[in-house]
Order: C-alpha cells, then structure tokens, then sequence
C-alpha cells in the first residue's frame, strides 16, 4: 500500500546528527570527523504547531526542532529524560518528562516550571497555554489553566502512560494494568479495567470513538456504548496512536511496528526506520463548510511524523511514501 524511500539531507545523514547532537558541546567543525561514542538519544516525543515547527524529545533531556529543513539541537535545561512534548505557536511550546520534569519555551528559550511532583511524567495533552494535562507515574494527574501546573484528584495510584482530552473537557487517561480514568465536568473517576495489559496511549478525534493501544498489540475502540477488542495485526507493545479522523489511524510500537486504520480494518506497514516507534505527530487540515454539514469531519491531507529509538524521525507523506528525515547509523 504505501512506499518508502530515503530524503537527502544537508550532510548525509550520520554525519548531520551526529554533528547536530555535538554542536553544543562545539564538538563538530568543517575539519573534524565526529563518531558518536554512543548511540543516540531516543527520543519520546514528537509535537509542534505546524509541519514546519516542530519538537521531537528524548533521554538525557534531548530536544531537537525541526523547521523545515532539518533537526537541530535547541539548549535543554535539564538533563532527564523527556517523554512528552506539545507546541502552539512559535513562541509556545511545553515538555514533560522524568522526575516532574516541566518545561516552557517562552519564545527564546527552554525553561523549567514547578510540576508539584517529583513523579515521572510520562505524557502531555494540550489545546493551548491555558489548557494542558499531564499525567504520570503513581497515577499523578497535572493541569495547567496558563496560571501553573496544579495537581488534580487521581482516583488511581496506578502508572498512567497516555492522556487525551477533547473541546467538550471529556478526558481519558490509560496506564498499567489496563487502568482507564475518565474526565467528566472536571471530575476523573476510575472505569471498570477491560484488559488486564498495560495501555499506553488513547486519542479520538469526537466524542463517542475513543482508540487505546497498548501491550502484546492490543487495541481497543470506545463507541459510546463500552470498550471493544479491535483486531490486531501485531503482539509487540504499541506506544502511541494518533489520526485525523476515526477512518485515518496510525499505532506505532516496538519491532518497527506501524499499523494504519482506514475505517475498516488495521494492516501492518514496513517502514525499517528504528527498533522502536514512540511517538506520532499530524496537522490536520479542515474542510470547506458544505464537506462538514455533509456528515465528514477531516481532511487527510497532513505529512504525518514518528519518532523512534537512535533518534529517527520519519515521514509519512501526502504521496503515500515514508520517508526518512534523519538516520545517524
């Protein structure tokens, strides 16, 4: 079904990150040969505001912007690892991470916030500054209205892996043990476990059609009605999933695992671009008032991002190709 092929950089790619990764230690010259002593960063996360500004996070506190050209470092005050990341404008992003890690870009540089946990936080959900969630280890649960970060009411101690919240203040929130907390007028409430595996991540697009993914494959589906097992292509651990509406889905996971959900059913894809896939990222374009009264809700016209182990970032594109930003190996 789709394609995949390599893009060319500014410096083949090795020799771009590994000189991008060493540029602020000023390790990296015209004259010099820079061989990583180790393997890069993974990296979490990947979010921003639009396709050509973007942030990808990772271990030891990596983060690397993207603005249409290639992957930069951009200075990290903190060196723990960074799990999750979200962008609203060019002057507006947040980052989450070990040990209450919270970060603010205010338009110049990356600065550390109170969290008022030293919990790890292990994903983000943003609409703007002044409407974020966070939620972690211990089952902490972050929000932050622009007037700082406040802990809320977790009705769990469980890990939480993933969070997603829509324009209606509905909020899901899934971990270990197949712990699912809901979000209704403010108020989270610990739901009945449908599956005794580890969630990871959960995304919709409208109320009434939820997506959870987790653990030895699983994926599930919330209509409205209850969770119901969907049938999956693959048993290796899935970490995120994100689309553009409910018939435009990708999961992404260990082993290379990407799969892709057209409404009907979900299928493997084989991009071969990193051990493990974390994180994905789409703009979503909208569409003209007459599509829109007509009954669809998205139009699927956005390059489509992942973020992996050894600090891949790779594209799904428009022409149904995947293509590889950068590879330092």
């Amino acid at each position: 079904m789709f394609a995949f092929k390599y893009i060319s950089s500014l410096r083949p790619h090795g020799v771009a990150l590994a000189c991008a990764l060493a540029a602020l230690a000023g390790a990296c010259g015209d004259d010099e040969t820079v061989v990583p002593d180790v393997p890069p960063p993974a990296l979490h996360g990947i979010g921003g505001w639009t396709e050509f500004d973007l942030y990808a996070v990772g271990e030891a506190g990596t983060i690397l912007r993207y603005r249409g050209i290639e992957w930069r470092p951009v200075s990290s005050p903190t060196s723990h690892g960074l799990r999750d990341v979200v962008g609203f404008s060019a002057s507006s992003a947040y980052v989450v991470g070990d040990r209450g890690t919270a970060l603010r870009f205010d338009g110049t540089a990356f600065r550390t916030e109170p969290s008022g946990t030293t919990q790890d936080l292990r994903a983000l959900w943003g609409s703007s500054s002044t409407n974020l969630i966070a939620v972690g280890r211990g089952g902490v649960i972050l929000a932050n209205d622009g007037g700082g970060w406040q802990l809320e009411t977790s009705p769990t101690g469980d890990d939480l892996e993933g969070v997603w919240a829509l324009s209606t203040g509905e909020a899901y929130a899934v971990g270990a043990a197949g712990t699912v907390v809901h979000r209704v007028a403010g108020v989270w409430s610990l739901d009945a476990p449908f599956t005794s595996s580890r969630l990871r991540a959960i995304w919709a697009d409208k109320p009434r059609d939820w997506f959870a993914v987790g653990d030895n494959g699983e994926i599930w589906r919330q209509d409205g009605s209850g969770w119901t097992a969907m049938t999956s292509p693959r048993s290796d651990n899935l970490h995120d999933v994100f689309g553009s509406d409910s018939a435009y889905v990708f999961a992404v996971g260990d082993a290379d695992s990407v799969l892709f959900y057209d409404g009907v059913a979900w299928s493997p894809q084989v991009p071969t671009v990193a051990d493990r896939l974390e994180a994905i990222w789409a703009t979503v374009c909208a569409l003209p008032p007459a599509e829109t009264a007509a009954g669809r809700t998205a139009l699927h016209c956005s390059n489509t991002y992942f973020a992996g182990t050894t600090s891949v970032v790779t594209r799904f594109t428009l022409l149904n190709s995947y293509e590889i930003l950068n590879d330092p190996r």
